[in-house]
């Protein structure tokens, strides 16, 4: 669809609303950021000037570079200087209602333009518009159909598809069949794409089609529920699959104990990509809780990463939070064990290392009405490279008017499988307040500071970041009331 043709779309629904429908209620925001980034080149460097031997070597500032056979020179990417990137978004939402008994129009659409700067350093800048959804949609108390561009959303993710769907009701029980035209997840285009080709050398050469079932079920009590999902990724003249899965949700409570459970299956493969248990319960002021997940990468058959086989892990989660009877502090302290698997490659005479763990801890306070400070700290140390980071906020509110804060930050990292360190430290400000009942505004700056410790080599990631961010509203919104 057309930028132009979206465009007189989205103002012919504007302007016909109050005739064809009893309400319209228009929502939009625009969000300017201003950023410091560094983006990729390739350069190269004389194969006399490398060290050791062989394809994969080291310059004599330690940078890693690429050398092919019978060629004098060897190549690397390498940050160029700064560039000032001023993405400019927009997003438009409109929906009507009472066109009919239970019938409305909803649609949602994204521009993308950008204030001065380089418009390449920031991703899909050449996609100036996007129709997120736009359907019609029919409800009743036994059900519910939806015509034109929409989403399915589950524990498989997030698909995108212009096509219809049909929810069906009934005592505790509703099913759901849907199909139609399928968008790449994450891009909300079609798979023949250009923005897929100019990422990937083997797109796929045909659009696909999105079938779909989703049945749930709820006891009458609301102690057990339970949802299956199963979705379908076919090339558009049926000769072969995109993607095949299928998900199992689970929940139960009795006794104080919270039980939960999850499963998804890449049909295709044979491969389970996420099973998660999670056993949870109130103890007094604390809640206690075990997890334990297995979890393998996703990757749909038109692309040629899932051929690398991706080892998942195996994980052992344990938390505890703590809150205040008056709500004024609270805690919560989680540690977690990770156990991968075994990739099948490198060296066999050096035992890489095949386990991690996690520790994170969040802490809030309110000291007096107005003012709060939140407080974080987490450390993960996994396969060749660790990573901990720190945030401490304090913000205080003006009623309805808005509020006021400020952060700051603390990374560190030790590079993987190398002998060095980066620390970044940060300071945000922030603002937010509300111009009139349907106008906010908000404002955001600050900066990042990166240090290059212990020998290690690489860029300077040092950033400036700057945001405002208005949103606005136009017509009563239905659930609101006097």
């Amino acid at each position: 669809m057309s930028l132009r043709a979206v465009r007189w779309a989205l103002l012919g629904v504007t302007a016909a609303g109050p005739v064809l429908a009893q309400g319209v209620r228009v929502t939009g925001s625009s969000w300017w950021q201003g950023i410091d980034l560094r983006p990729f080149r390739r350069d190269s460097v004389a194969l006399s000037a490398t060290v050791p031997s062989g394809t994969v070597r080291r310059a004599s500032d330690g940078t890693v570079v690429s050398c092919l056979e019978g060629s004098a020179w060897c190549s690397y990417l390498r940050a160029s200087d700064r560039q000032l990137s001023q993405p400019l978004l927009h997003d438009l939402s409109v929906a009507g209602w009472g066109l009919g008994e239970g019938i409305s129009f909803h649609a949602h659409g994204r521009v993308r333009t950008a204030l001065g700067g380089t418009e390449s350093a920031w991703p899909r800048m050449n996609d100036r518009f996007d129709l997120l959804d736009a359907y019609v949609e029919v409800e009743r108390p036994v059900g519910r159909l939806r015509l034109g561009r929409q989403w399915s959303l589950g524990d498989l993710g997030a698909y995108s598809y212009d096509g219809a769907s049909v929810l069906w009701r009934r005592a505790g029980i509703d099913g759901e069949l849907l199909g139609g035209q399928a968008l790449v997840q994450g891009l909300n285009e079609p798979y023949t794409s250009e923005e897929i080709g100019q990422v990937d050398d083997l797109p796929p050469e045909q659009r696909a089609w999105l079938l779909g079932a989703r049945l749930r079920w709820r006891a009458s009590s609301g102690m057990h529920a339970m949802t299956g999902t199963y979705l379908r990724v076919l090339a558009n003249d049926r000769s072969g699959l995109y993607a095949e899965r299928a998900s199992l949700d689970l929940a139960t409570r009795g006794y104080g104990v919270r039980a939960e459970g999850n499963l998804a299956l890449d049909v295709a493969s044979g491969v389970v990509n996420e099973a998660r248990v999670r056993v949870s319960r109130r103890l007094a002021s604390l809640d206690l809780g075990v997890d334990a997940r297995h979890h393998r990468p996703f990757f749909e058959l038109w692309t040629i990463w899932g051929a690398f086989a991706p080892v998942g892990f195996d994980e052992l989660r344990a938390s505890t939070g703590w809150t205040r009877r008056d709500g004024a502090m609270g805690a919560t302290l989680s540690a977690a064990r990770r156990a991968y698997r075994d990739p099948g490659t490198g060296l066999q005479s050096v035992a890489l290392r095949t386990d991690g763990w996690r520790l994170a801890f969040d802490a809030n306070w309110v000291p007096e009405a107005p003012w709060s400070v939140v407080a974080n700290y987490g450390i993960d140390v996994g396969v060749g490279a660790s990573q901990s980071d720190g945030t401490v906020g304090i913000a205080r509110r003006f009623g309805e008017v808005g509020s006021m804060g400020g952060t700051v930050s603390a990374r560190q990292t030790i590079y993987e499988y190398r002998v060095g360190t980066g620390r970044m430290l940060g300071a945000f400000a922030h603002a937010e307040w509300r111009v009139r009942s349907d106008l906010r505004a908000r404002v955001e700056a600050g900066q990042y500071r990166h240090r290059l410790t212990n020998d290690a080599t690489g860029p300077d990631w040092s950033q400036r970041r700057a945001s405002v961010r208005l949103e606005w509203a136009v017509g009563s919104d239905p659930g609101m009331r006097r």
